[in-house]
């Protein structure tokens, strides 16, 4: 039987492929600690374009908790996901069960609606395997 660490490292391999080719960086988060549970740089990703995935997990757990805070203020429900879109690319982070999250780094041709339906899933399973 595969380690958790295996199932999760498979997860956002698959992840990276269905995004045909616009992940960046992908890692699953502990929310309560903002430390890297799993990672995953697809070949090819050019290293000084893609930050550490410490610097990942810690800036994607400090915006969520941000934001769920400005979300709780705004009365706009519970926070679903977030798209950041920069200059080169976007950074998206949804919730992955309840202490983790996953946060994406893809390129600015990443089908965003398709990321979005595909993070869905994947956070689904990724739940399922921390559970």
């Amino acid at each position: 039987m595969s380690s958790k660490t295996e199932m999760l490292n498979e997860l956002l391999i698959d992840l990276s492929r269905a995004s045909q080719g616009n992940v960046e960086a992908s890692a699953v988060i502990s929310k309560s600690q903002g430390l890297t549970i799993c990672s995953h740089y697809p070949d090819g990703t050019d290293e000084k374009n893609v930050p550490d995935e410490d610097v990942i997990a810690g800036r994607s757990t400090q915006i969520q908790e941000a934001t769920r805070k400005v979300f709780k203020q705004l009365k706009r429900g519970p926070l679903v996901r977030m798209l950041i879109e920069g200059e080169t690319g976007y950074v998206i982070i949804c919730d992955a069960g309840d202490d983790a999250i996953l946060a994406v780094l893809t390129t600015k041709r990443a089908n965003i609606g398709y990321m979005f339906f595909m993070m869905t899933r994947i956070a689904k399973r990724i739940e399922k395997v921390l559970a």
